[in-house]
């Protein structure tokens, strides 16, 4: 293997100015992202003593991103997804300056805080929806797993330091000016955005198999997501993995309870992932000549829940710390193949609906998710969480990998086909050794 080959591919940077504007305006925004997070956590914690509350935050997120992403998907394939883009920043800023204004109060309202939050994740949810949607018509089809790296590695170049850095102002100076920086970020993203040119949705809806009715309805996205082999597999094993992830919602009780920290030690907890997933992205150009991507992905999925469960046995800071790391490299690899399995066997016309899916998925597991620990926690304690989260990972990407053959010997096109047909494969048509993607189901 070259040198080329580990070096993260950055051609869509060169070769789109549309796709360069996004990136730079994900950068921007992540790392305001990544500061606000701790701050969240923090100060939920800090008000209630409770890790249920700061629980009840994150599904509060959870269930508002949730709606937001299947109203966006919806919209997404109906009118331009750029001014679903703006529209949605513009809100999510609003949500940040309502969480600066009330942090900066002498007693700061935890119904306040419940209100901004839902308010942002309904705004995200569109946004991150109508971004999936139009992506891929920014690169060519054999760009999509580079430019999964580089969209993967937007949301880690900022959340690598920005945790860390959200930790120490927290400590310097409180809540407050780490809202009003992330709410400042999140306009400079939406400046960004009027860079990029209109994104229209793609042409007519595929076909039904019962003749086309219903085919522009919603449940369309969720009839095509569980009928098609790939995408299928995706969707099961992501709702796995997205309710038994890594229990971030522990950091600050862990923190606290077991490994005797402050604020900063909470930043590098919530930076250990982003450290690995830097690490992965940047050495990611192998990941685009990978021959089967399907088997890789079940492979990462095993890896991270085996990372997550040593991450509960941790019992120092040092080891927790770098089994984060782990766990965050595997799930890099995991979200850029997933990214480009589920952009290429989907048509462009019901992207934003099968997207919306993908989304619905992993938020309606990551509500679950957070009870599930939550009471875990509660019941035994919030090593044990982690530890019943990465067997239950490890053990769904062994069963996966059994049960849906489709998913574990899927494929992606690569350039020297591309070059057979000048016109690349369309969202109806599989690349040479894949079947189409409406063709069996799971």
């Amino acid at each position: 293997m070259s040198l080329r080959d580990l070096v993260i591919d950055i051609e869509p940077l060169r070769a789109s100015p549309d796709f360069r504007a996004v990136f730079i305006a994900r950068v921007v925004s992540l790392f305001g992202l990544g500061m606000a997070t701790v701050a969240l956590s923090a100060q939920v914690w800090d008000m209630s003593r409770s890790t249920f509350q700061v629980a009840v935050v994150s599904m509060i997120m959870s269930i508002s991103v949730l709606v937001g992403s299947l109203w966006g998907g919806m919209m997404a394939d109906r009118t331009d997804r750029r001014t679903l883009i703006l529209w949605a920043r513009g809100a999510a800023a609003l949500a940040f300056a309502g969480l600066a204004v009330n942090a900066f109060l002498p007693d700061p309202s935890l119904w306040a805080i419940h209100l901004c939050v839902a308010w942002d994740g309904l705004a995200s949810g569109v946004s991150v929806t109508a971004l999936m949607a139009a992506a891929p018509g920014l690169v060519r089809d054999d760009q999509l797993p580079a430019a999964g790296a580089l969209m993967s590695l937007t949301g880690e170049i900022g959340s690598v330091t920005a945790p860390f850095l959200g930790g120490v102002l927290l400590a310097l100076w409180g809540t407050g000016p780490v809202f009003a920086f992330t709410a400042v970020t999140t306009a400079v993203t939406t400046l960004l955005i009027t860079r990029v040119r209109p994104l229209p949705p793609g042409g007519a809806d595929e076909e039904d198999e019962d003749g086309g009715k219903g085919s522009r309805s919603p449940l369309a996205g969720f009839r095509f997501a569980f009928k098609d082999r790939v995408v299928g597999g995706l969707v099961l094993l992501g709702g796995v993995t997205a309710t038994f992830n890594v229990p971030v919602v522990l950091f600050p009780e862990m923190v606290d309870r077991r490994f005797g920290g402050g604020e900063v030690m909470l930043g590098l907890l919530y930076t250990a992932p982003a450290v690995g997933a830097v690490l992965v992205s940047a050495t990611s150009g192998w990941l685009g000549r990978a021959a089967r991507p399907g088997r890789l992905l079940l492979m990462a999925a095993f890896t991270g829940g085996l990372a997550t469960l040593g991450f509960g046995l941790s019992g120092s800071p040092v080891l927790a710390f770098a089994l984060l790391a782990v766990g965050g490299a595997a799930g890099t690899v995991y979200e850029i193949l997933e990214y480009a399995l589920v952009q290429h066997h989907t048509p462009d016309a019901m992207r934003g609906r099968v997207i919306s899916v993908i989304t619905a998925q992993g938020t309606t597991g990551g509500i679950a998710g957070d009870a599930e620990v939550a009471a875990i926690a509660r019941w035994f304690s919030p090593a044990g969480a982690a530890i019943v989260n990465g067997a239950v990972c490890a053990v769904a990407a062994v069963a996966v990998a059994v049960a849906v053959p489709g998913l574990r010997n899927a494929t992606l096109p690569s350039r020297s086909a591309l070059d057979e047909d000048d016109q690349g494969p369309r969202g109806d048509e599989a690349p040479p050794g894949t079947a189409a993607p409406a063709a069996a189901g799971v």
